[in-house]
């Protein structure tokens, strides 16, 4: 019996099937990857949360410092990722010459596999209510508002605030280590009353990732949420616990603003929020 192979058209037919399943499922296997990566992700994070809440607790509930030292005070620069390393005993730990151990959250539980390579400050604090005391304080010098640290007591909702989030690659080798927090950099108004508007628009266009180019912009991708597991971000909060958040779910005047710091001075002066 003579066999029949197959046409030119039934071999087409078959690559095409083959390639619309692929386009299926190829977007469907890189989610799940991406999810098991964003689980990893948040895992580190609520290894975070609590390494934060023992230190309130051994620090009469006061915030760590999103860093301290460097510039001209001849203080060996610190950040908040050293003042928690105690209490996680994980990530990235460097010892100079004298002696002096550092932490710049690159690796371990301060680094998200998602991460587009390995820089510094993945995860952001803050920035007001983990104050930002680099080239601050000389004994006897009074600390401007922005340098005072942050009590629990201070934050009416720890529930809602958010405390550390997972951010855009900076443009520099290096990251920031505070996530920005004033209004201007998040949403255009809160409304009248105060919070009848809310949103996060300002900030959500600069979801994205640098390269780096030696630029370290200010306020840009690298100090702003980065919405990279399937169009979530991974947060902690003043309660201590974490969890995921969609594009558009963080609100700045319910998420963000807290009245300390800077932020605590312009409210006090009647003008922020606005």
């Amino acid at each position: 019996m003579k066999r029949r192979g197959f046409t030119l058209i039934e071999l087409l037919v078959v690559i095409a099937i083959i390639a619309i399943l692929a386009a299926i499922l190829f977007p469907v296997f890189a989610q799940a990857r991406e999810k098991a990566r964003q689980t990893q992700c948040l895992s580190n994070q609520k290894q975070i949360a609590p390494a934060v809440m023992m230190y309130l607790n051994d620090y009469d509930e006061f915030f760590p410092q999103s860093q301290y030292g460097g510039g001209s005070t001849n203080i060996p620069q610190q950040a908040w990722y050293s003042l928690i390393w105690p209490y996680v005993k994980n990530g990235d730990r460097y010892t100079d010459a004298a002696g002096i151990s550092y932490t710049w959250g690159e690796s371990g539980v301060f680094s998200c596999p998602s991460f587009p390579g390995r820089q510094s400050g993945q995860f952001g604090a803050h920035y007001d209510i983990f104050a930002d005391n680099w080239d601050c304080c000389r004994p006897g010098q009074i600390p401007p508002d922005n340098k005072v640290v942050t009590s629990l007591a201070r934050i009416e909702a720890p529930a809602d605030k958010i405390m550390v989030m997972e951010k855009g690659k900076n443009d520099a080798t290096w990251g920031w280590l505070q996530f920005v927090t004033w209004e201007w950099d998040w949403t255009a108004t809160v409304g009248n009353p105060r919070g009848s508007i809310d949103g996060s628009e300002l900030a959500d266009r600069h979801d994205c990732d640098y390269t780096n180019v030696g630029n370290a912009t200010w306020a840009g991708c690298g100090m702003k949420p980065r919405y990279r597991h399937n169009r979530t971000v991974n947060v902690v909060f003043c309660d201590g616990h974490a969890k995921s958040m969609p594009k558009g779910g963080i609100k700045w005047y319910r998420n963000i603003y807290v009245p300390v710091g800077a932020a605590g001075k312009w409210t006090g002066e009647g003008w922020y929020p606005y």
